[in-house]
């Protein structure tokens, strides 16, 4: 499944039930997409995240030198902070928001094979109280740069621990699957930067 169709359904299912959203909080005088600033999330941490400008730096350097980033520095949980339109200065703050909000996050284990010395498991997911969704499938890092190529294998949206639904995706061809151009890590700081393949510039913050 490509990566813009899963933000898609993702961006649906917030949009669908921002209107309990504001339901329960019409007494509240804090807004919806105030609750998610980017500065509230992290005023209790000393972490400096890049700007656009700064990643754009770090993607040349990447495609020509390679960014440097290894297997093991991509293994743990990573929660989605930014967003921005391949063609657009600002910030998706609104997209960003809801990402934040639903607590769009991406898990990567090492899965590796002798077929596969380089493989991932990567579980995409989404939560809203109890509920969860879930992509799940395998992906493998390509190249210098590197490029991180992944399919999913199953969708489950679960409630709690029980599970609602599951049910397998088709596997994709080589040519159709999605990836992620990986750009830049900062260890020290707890983030990853990455173009996807719809052009958009993603930014995650390690849990």
């Amino acid at each position: 499944m490509n990566i813009s169709r899963l933000l898609l359904i993702d961006a649906a299912l917030a949009i669908a039930l921002i209107p309990i959203l504001f339901l329960l909080k019409r007494n509240k005088k804090s807004s919806l997409f105030g609750s998610s600033n980017k500065e509230k999330l992290l005023e209790k941490t000393s972490i400096n995240l890049p700007e656009k400008e700064k990643i754009l730096e770090l993607e040349k350097h990447a495609r020509s030198e390679g960014s440097g980033i290894e297997l093991d520095s991509l293994v743990g949980n990573w929660r989605f902070i930014s967003v921005w339109k391949e063609h657009g200065d600002n910030e998706d703050s609104i997209f960003s928001s809801l990402l934040r909000i639903f607590s769009a996050n991406i898990e990567l284990k090492k899965e590796i094979s002798p077929q596969n010395p380089l493989g991932l498991f990567i579980n995409a997911s989404i939560k809203f109280g109890l509920l969860s969704i879930n992509f799940s499938g395998s992906g493998y890092l390509k190249g210098k740069q590197p490029f991180l190529p992944f399919f999913f294998k199953f969708i489950e949206i679960k409630s709690g621990s029980s599970i609602l639904l599951k049910r397998s995706i088709k596997k994709a061809k080589d040519k159709e699957k999605s990836f992620f151009e990986l750009i830049a890590s900062e260890k020290s700081e707890g983030w990853l930067s990455a173009r996807g393949q719809g052009g958009a510039l993603i930014l995650w913050l390690k849990n």
